[in-house]
């Protein structure tokens, strides 16, 4: 269950790392300020978004837990990682706390075979583009609308084509 124990160590590495700067020093660009306040609008759907990262992130721990270390979720739940920490980079650089995880192993489906898993992929990664499509309609801050963007943009790009390709 090594991805799982990764998995609990991931987001207290994004606080260390906007504390050392490293996160922080990724954004050059003085427009995307994260000091500008979040709307109650904006929290809900920032929660709302994450929340959907941590629940990928656990079904695709849960596939390799049931199947081995399958192709593409090896690679994908690494990148749901990285969505949901960026997410939470948002909360972090305006001294928010980061939502826990409503998702773990015991609470997401199970498929009897990859290529199940794969076709469930490709819905969950459709259904991922068309919340950041709702989201990204609203008037948000530049740091989140840039997140929401990159996230999208790699579900549509990568993971959906590669969940199509298996399943």
């Amino acid at each position: 269950m090594r991805y799982g124990r990764r998995l609990r160590l991931t987001l207290p590495l994004v606080g260390v790392l906007v504390a050392s700067g490293v996160l922080a020093a990724c954004d050059d660009d003085p427009t995307t300020s994260s000091s500008e306040p979040l709307t109650a609008d904006v929290m809900a759907v920032l929660e709302e978004a994450i929340q959907d990262e941590y629940r990928a992130e656990n079904i695709y721990l849960r596939v390799l837990a049931d199947h081995g270390d399958v192709i593409p979720f090896r690679n994908i739940v690494y990148a749901e990682e990285r969505h949901s920490q960026a997410l939470g980079w948002l909360f972090v650089s305006r001294g928010l706390a980061v939502p826990l995880s409503d998702w773990d192993l015991g609470n997401v489906p199970t498929f009897g075979t990859v290529a199940e898993a794969c076709a469930a992929g490709v819905i969950a990664e459709q259904e991922n583009i068309a919340m950041y499509d709702d989201f990204l309609a609203e008037t948000l801050p530049a740091d989140v609308r840039t997140v929401f963007t990159n996230n999208r943009a790699a579900s549509l790009d990568r993971h959906l084509p590669a969940f199509q390709a298996c399943s």
